[in-house]
């Protein structure tokens, strides 16, 4: 998949939030339809954005949302995923459940339910199966919720968003002690033992059952003593005595009510909404800030500067020129090139004899990108390829920011097995300075 920004026609908006916006693309060497996930480095908390990076580049199972590419365009930096389904018809993509659940909502499909038991079965069983496998490699994903579960066309179901996933050294042992306790995910979605203070019982003492919080009670009344097994063992307070999503597959048989992906299509799909139903075609708005925003009415708007047809993106940089040094061996001075005057930068880590080296070379503004200088230090030797997207991004905040240097946390998979990350070492760790 290419690394240039021109290589993809991006099209439909088919999700956003807060700091990002994904689109389906289509990528014209390939000649195939892609999602591109564009994360704004302005205000995205950059330790989560490299933990989502991370996480996603160590994940293969069909039912885990991964990535082919990613890589910095401006103050962005863009992922360029598998865009669920067939890839045929734009306006019948990848949808996530909270989109279909509204949409059942609103065309008054939930009188009795808003999903059948044998619906709820296939897709949960599918959920569980990609959280047993990140669970299986020391992962755990923290934020699962309706808007995170996403259906292509053809029935594929895929978790999405690692942003607030992390990793447990367990060695793949994810045994109970490995419980987390820190606040991240949504709210209203979260653990108890995270939220810590949130109350589950209600004014009888009673604990929350899938009838909790409901006033129509014919909305619940159809679903299976099995099911209503599963969701009371599933909301106990102790977490010890909650199941595991291998427990759940296992043992529970209403996880037995499961279908095919051909069935989610005819009984789900068939009536979710279209791409058109969720969303606007962003507007490209003369004037406004270069890239994609949200304005104050909600729309998703393009700026003018969309327009530019200057590659973002270069595999190559000519007039690049580095050098590396000790740094007690005095600097080495980059050769001046032809072009506006260049920012002196330092970028510092350890070497794979762990010896801490200064690499030294110059960025041009306005010519060089930082994912054509960090491709450039990853082919020279210099940079683990595993670190590239964490030079670049950190390059761009660099360059583009105030600050005059960043320490950053470096790909885990970079690090021996035996030797533990340290900050104030550079052990695991890089700094990138203005000379």
């Amino acid at each position: 998949w290419p690394v240039n920004k021109d290589e993809y026609e991006l099209q439909e908006v088919i999700g956003h939030g807060a700091t990002a916006v994904v689109q389906a693309a289509y990528c014209k060497t390939k000649a195939e339809l892609c999602a591109i996930k564009r994360i704004s480095l302005e205000s995205t908390n950059q330790d989560e954005l490299l933990k989502e990076v991370q996480a996603m580049s160590q994940c293969n199972h069909p039912n885990v949302v991964y990535y082919y590419k990613a890589f910095v365009v401006k103050s962005e930096v863009w992922l360029i995923m598998k865009l669920l389904g067939r890839g045929k018809v734009i306006s019948t993509l990848e949808c996530s459940m909270l989109d279909i659940l509204k949409h059942k909502t609103k065309v008054g499909e939930s009188k009795t339910g808003v999903l059948e038991e044998a619906v709820i079965a296939t897709i949960l069983r599918d959920v569980l199966k990609g959280l047993e496998y990140l669970h299986k490699n020391g992962q755990i994903h923290r934020d699962v919720k309706a808007g995170n579960i996403l259906l292509g066309d053809d029935g594929t179901v895929m978790l999405a968003d690692l942003g607030v996933s992390t990793f447990i050294s367990t060695g793949g042992n994810m045994a109970r002690d490995k419980t987390r306790h820190t606040f991240v995910g949504t709210p209203c979605w979260m653990a108890p033992e995270v939220m810590e203070q949130v109350l589950l019982l209600t004014l009888q003492n009673d604990p929350p059952v899938l009838d909790t919080g409901v006033e129509d009670k014919n909305l619940t009344k159809k679903y299976s003593k099995q099911f209503r097994k599963m969701i009371e063992c599933c909301l106990q307070k102790d977490p010890m005595k909650r199941p595991t999503a291998s427990q759940l597959l296992k043992d529970f048989p209403f996880f037995k009510k499961g279908k095919t992906k051909e069935y989610l299509v005819e009984h789900l799909l068939s009536s979710a909404p279209t791409l058109r139903d969720r969303s606007k075609t962003p507007k490209r708005v003369p004037g406004s800030s270069g890239r994609l925003h949200k304005a104050e009415d909600g729309d998703w708007e393009w700026s003018d500067d969309e327009y530019q047809s200057d590659e973002e993106i270069s595999n190559n940089s000519n007039h690049l020129k580095v050098s590396t040094t000790h740094p007690d061996t005095g600097n080495v001075t980059t050769k001046p090139t032809n072009q506006p005057p260049p920012i002196s930068l330092v970028l510092r880590l350890r070497n794979a004899q762990k010896e801490l080296n200064d690499i030294k070379f110059a960025f041009v503004p306005e010519q060089d990108t930082a994912n054509g200088i960090a491709q450039e230090l990853v082919s020279a030797g210099l940079v683990d390829g595993l670190d590239k997207i964490i030079v670049a991004a950190n390059l761009s905040k660099l360059v583009s920011g105030k600050d005059s240097s960043l320490t950053f946390c470096l790909h885990p998979g970079s690090l021996p097995a035996n030797q533990l990350a340290d900050e104030k070492s550079l052990i695991g760790f890089a700094q990138l300075s203005i000379a």
